[in-house]
């Protein structure tokens, strides 16, 4: 009798034996040890296993609030997870009695082991719960929506019942069944099986979901969607499942520390009278990304997300994560653009998680050690929110049933700030859970993070990482309700207009983050400036938008002074403001530290707006951290390091400092401009009038970000740009002929000296075609005899000084044309508009030959053409663009005469180009599907390009008529026979060099070109071959010619047959056909056609 699956043994799977059956008995609150009355070994027979499957999965279901009453949070986790298991595989074999009891499948005997591996499916040491587990058992997850849940469990159902089918094909019963119960038996079990399995699951979980509030979380039965607002959906289910003890002191301090932060305004700082809704209204659930994390992952590029779909149910997905053991494994990386509310998160989620099951300690990075362990930081923190030293040993020891939870927001800060490698942090808070959970104290811990950085870290095994995505259309309106609802007295008192959704959404990079939506808010309530703008482009938004942020500045800080005063102290600080911008632009960075700000203040000559000692003697705040303290849309970055604080800045939105950028530029252009004119009227002389503009030009060519140009070019279309176009023009043309760089006080990054002047011009000449108007090399070199070369000489120096993609990004956006000018110079023409792919070389104007050159019969641009040496100059100056054009045609290079590249052939009036152009234009077009009349205009060009070289390199040998008679093999079966005859007879009467390889391919091609019968084309044909007959032909040559021969007596074939058979039977030949089967097979089948073969010749 086959041992059989017995109580202990389920209780074994649960959990072990010996000292740990009373554990596994408290597991099942004493259930156990009632049901196995005196712990009975009595075994039960096979399919009675499925019966105590069935009734340990009962006993679960219907004591599963004993099971985790009295429970820590953790614990209790813990075991909803293994009844979540045990319910699984209850639901299996429940599904596996009702289908087989359908097949007529008499009982089988399992022996113990073998009914373990039904379940486990792998012979793995340890207890059921490890067994179960490792063999890949689905369970919540909160990267796994429920629907998803259901299809791995699917999954896994279908696994078992494919091995229970493996299984029950080696017993006896099995054995003794019929075809037909077989059959039906296979059927169910990989077909039925399955799905009533998942049918029985979600039966019993939702039935359980009434009781266990934690398995209507992971079902997803409480409503968490994208209409939720600060995340109270959350806190109303983890309250469903919450354990109402009361807090320690510590504790209640910290939520109630947290809790306030609902009622703060969502913004700080002085908006008039202006209402901002409180924070726990104002904020709304993010929709969100989310994927499991580990090595490798690459959670900074947008690809890898792909694959991620946007979920909107943020409050279950938070409360899956929060009930399931994966929390305390390892961080949750939580990532988001800056302005996206990663901060604003953390605040609520502190506020909203339960005191009584929560221990939750917020840790603002950049409030903290940079350089602290974590422990550290978490007490640093402790003490900044309770006023309080707390050890976090004796807080966490002190939690009571709660489960710590620890937010530590600000990751990014504490790369910026202190400019460390921090690549082992989360590997580091992986560390400190694993040491908590070793000491009875699991954590959970979320670390936030601007999406940007997030390949500077190494997330662990086990990971999670979460994006928040923008806002979609609906969340934007129901922002604005709310917006709207918070100031309707406002809109009453003032007759203003509430701000609408599509006022909002024409600016669709702003309007989808919610901190610049509120400042889209906070604007449009001064006047309704949004709403009243027409045609509003988002340069003419941003210069606003700065405008009025500055202007509410200036009238706090300067109260009192003139109103006439205010529009220059506006200005003013719209100028720092550009500094900032400036300094991020030059470091190609997206922030900027407190002292690079200081030291590029400093060297354009900006000090503080205000001065005088503070009251209470602390540190005055520097020129920098003074200007960009005031703006809510800069960003500040902050860490403590080496017991200082380090700050960084950065805009809220990257298109603010670009703006500010093309904003400055554009207002130096201006000044210098005006200041050139007055003063050349009044002194009768130019002075330095540029100087401003060359601190800010020579450092980085303003095409490193996309957006500045395009946002010069409407500034200056909204000024004079013909004007500035002129002093522009005259500046440029000063700097590209006589450089020169002066030592300066403003020196935001190291440049070489040449490359700064290179990027000064390089700059002027965006700048100049900026104004609309194209540039000419003869605008600047006016004098030069040949300016185009000047000017080429000019942008050499351009791409060595400006980074190689930054200078393709600009070349994106302009137009290059070679052109003559009026006086029969060489012209480069640059315009301001998108290049449409390229144009071809114009070998006059490469050449320099001038546009009416007359070429002689036989010309050549010189008699030597250093290959070797031009390579040797491409190596030396490595440009991707030469190597990427050289790889390709070094393919072709072989195939030609180096001096076919210079040896030019006209074909017509203004219709010239090298030989090697032509030949190359012949091979690409052969066997492609091409006109024929195209084809054959292409092989007349090819004609006298040959006969031309033919006279020049007769004793370069004949690469140049192999590749014409090659490509003619190819095609003449596409050509009338009349055309193919008349290009071979050329190639005849115009003394070609035809070897043997070459004439061979010429018959090739009459054989492939021969039509209607022609004595004159069988004339050629027959001389042809009677030619071949004397010349010493290779072995694949005489394959080759056998296989494409007529059969024809008209074209006198014998004397070339017997030559090509006496060739065939040589030494070498023998040996190839004896170890070449392909070989032997296709030469014995050419030969083949010609048996018997006799012509008038014999």
């Amino acid at each position: 009798m086959p041992q059989s699956l017995s109580y202990l043994d389920a209780v074994k799977l649960l959990g072990g034996s010996g000292p740990f059956m009373k554990v596994a008995d408290n597991v099942l609150g004493g259930v156990l040890s009632v049901a196995t009355a005196g712990g009975s070994e009595v075994a039960v027979s096979l399919f009675d296993a499925k019966t105590e499957a069935v009734r340990l999965g009962q006993l679960v279901t219907d004591r599963i609030t004993d099971i985790v009453r009295g429970q820590t949070r953790y614990n209790r986790t813990e075991r909803l997870h293994a009844a979540h298991a045990v319910l699984v595989v209850t639901s299996f074999f429940t599904a596996l009695d009702d289908c087989l009891s359908t097949t007529g499948l008499d009982s089988p005997g399992f022996a113990k082991e073998d009914q373990l591996l039904l379940v486990s499916a792998a012979r793995t040491e340890g207890s059921w719960q490890s067994r179960l587990l490792d063999a890949g058992i689905p369970s919540p997850s909160p990267d796994l929506p429920y629907d998803v849940l259901l299809e791995h469990l699917g999954t896994w159902f279908t696994d078992r019942g494919r091995h229970m089918a493996e299984y029950l094909s080696g017993f006896a019963v099995w054995a003794a069944a019929d075809s037909r119960t077989r059959t039906a038996v296979h059927a169910v079990l990989t077909g039925r099986l399955p799905e009533l399995a998942v049918e029985r699951y979600e039966t019993t979980v939702r039935q359980l979901s009434q009781e266990v509030p934690e398995f209507a979380i992971w079902l997803a039965r409480f409503e968490s969607r994208a209409v939720s607002r600060g995340l109270e959906h959350l806190e109303a289910a983890l309250l469903e499942a919450t354990s109402d003890r009361a807090p320690a002191r510590h504790r209640a301090d910290l939520a109630l520390t947290y809790r306030a932060v609902l009622d703060d305004p969502v913004l700080g700082g002085d908006t008039g009278e202006v209402t901002k809704p409180s924070l726990g209204i104002a904020y709304l659930d993010p929709r969100f990304r989310v994927k499991a994390a580990g090595p490798g992952a690459r959670a900074a590029d947008e690809d890898w997300w792909a694959d991620a779909p946007v979920r909107d149910d943020f409050g279950t997905f938070l409360a899956t994560y929060l009930t399931t053991p994966q929390a305390a494994e390892a961080p949750m990386l939580l990532l988001g653009q800056p302005g996206a509310g990663k901060s604003t998160l953390t605040k609520v989620l502190a506020a909203r998680l339960p005191a009584a099951d929560y221990l939750v300690v917020r840790v603002t990075l950049r409030e903290v050690r940079a350089e602290a362990e974590i422990q550290d930081q978490i007490e640093q923190a402790l003490r900044g929110a309770i006023g309080e030293t707390v050890a976090w040993a004796d807080l966490a020891r002190d939690a009571d049933a709660a489960m710590p939870v620890v937010l530590l927001d600000g990751f990014d800060e504490l790369l910026q700030a202190t400019g460390l490698h921090q690549s082992d942090y989360l590997t580091r808070v992986a560390a400190f859970q694993q040491r908590e959970a070793r000491l009875g104290r699991p954590a959970a811990v979320v670390v936030t993070s601007r999406v940007a950085v997030a390949d500077r870290a190494r997330l662990p095994a086990g990971s999670l990482a979460a994006r928040l995505e923008p806002f979609d259309e609906s969340q934007v309106e129901r922002w604005l309700t709310t917006w709207n609802d918070a100031n309707a007295a406002y809109w009453t008192r003032t007759g203003l207009r509430p701000l609408a959704r599509d006022v909002v959404l024409r600016f669709p990079d702003l309007a989808t983050q919610p901190l610049l939506l509120l400042m889209l808010a906070i604007y449009d309530a001064t006047g309704n400036a949004l709403q009243s703008a027409t045609d509003f482009d988002t340069g003419r938004l941003y210069e606003q938008l700065l405008h009025d942020f500055a202007a509410r500045e200036v009238r706090r800080v300067h109260d009192g002074r003139p109103d006439d005063e205010l529009p220059g102290l506006v200005e003013e600080e719209l100028l720092r403001l550009s500094v900032v911008a400036f300094a991020m632009f030059h470091r190609l960075r997206l922030w900027v530290t407190t002292e690079e700000l200081d030291a590029d203040l400093a060297g354009l000559g900006l000090r503080r707006s205000a001065s005088g000692r503070t009251a209470d003697f602390r540190s005055r705040l520097s020129a920098g951290q003074e200007m960009v303290g005031r703006f809510f849309f800069i960003q500040r970055a902050q860490a403590l390091q080496d017991d200082q604080t380090r700050q960084t800045y950065e805009f809220l939105h990257a298109t603010f400092g670009e703006y500010l950028v093309a904003r400055l530029v554009v207002h130096a252009v201006q000044e210098a401009a005006a200041l050139s004119k007055v003063r050349s009227i009044r002194l009768g002389q130019q002075s330095q009038d540029d100087e401003l503009l060359q601190n800010l030009l020579g450092y980085t060519p303003l095409s490193a970000r996309a957006t500045i140009l395009p946002f010069v070019t409407a500034l200056l279309t909204r000024s004079s740009p013909n004007d500035l176009r002129e002093w522009l023009i005259d500046r440029l043309r000063t700097a590209v002929i006589r450089p020169a760089w002066t030592p300066r006080a403003y020196q935001p990054v190291d440049k070489r000296a040449d490359h700064w002047m290179a990027t000064y011009s390089f700059n002027l000449l965006l700048l100049t075609l900026a104004c609309g108007q194209p540039v000419r090399a003869t605008d600047l070199y006016r004098h030069a005899r040949d300016p185009a070369g000047w000017l080429r000489d000019m942008a050499l120096q351009w791409r060595a000084a400006v980074p190689g993609g930054m200078f393709l990004d600009a070349l994106e956006l302009l137009q290059v044309n070679r052109e003559w000018a009026a006086d029969g110079r060489r012209d480069l023409v640059l315009r301001n508009e998108r290049g449409i792919g390229w144009t071809g070389v114009d070998p006059r104007w490469a050449f320099s030959f001038g546009r009416s050159w007359n070429f002689p019969e036989v010309m050549s641009s010189t008699d030597y053409f250093p290959l070797a040496t031009a390579f040797r100059s491409m190596d030396l100056s490595s440009s991707f663009s030469d190597d990427a054009i050289r790889h390709a045609a070094e393919a072709a290079l072989g195939h030609l005469p180096l001096q076919a590249l210079v040896i030019l052939v006209e074909h017509g009036p203004g219709d010239a180009e090298s030989v090697a152009h032509t030949l190359m234009s012949l091979s690409m077009s052969s066997g492609a599907l091409v006109p024929v009349k195209e084809l054959l205009s292409s092989y007349d060009r090819a004609l006298r390009a040959i006969d031309r070289v033919e006279q020049l390199l007769r004793d370069l040998g004949s690469l140049t008529t192999d590749l014409f008679l090659r490509s003619l093999a190819v095609d003449a079966g596409r050509l009338p026979s009349a055309e193919v005859l008349r290009l071979i007879e050329h190639a005849f009467t115009a003394g070609w060099r035809l070897p043997g390889e070459g004439a061979a391919l010429a018959l090739s091609a009459l054989c492939a070109g021969r039509g209607q019968p022609s004595e004159r084309y069988d004339r050629v044909a027959a001389e042809l071959a009677a030619r071949l007959a004397l010349q010493d032909l290779s072995p694949d040559t005489c394959l080759r010619l056998l296989a494409v021969l007529p059969v024809a007596a008209s074209w006198q074939l014998a004397s070339l047959l017997f030559a090509m058979g006496r060739r065939l039977r040589e030494p070498d030949v023998e040996q190839r056909i004896a170890t070449d089967p392909d070989f032997a097979a296709r030469l014995e089948a050419a030969r083949a056609r010609f048996a018997g073969y006799r012509d008038a010749t014999g």
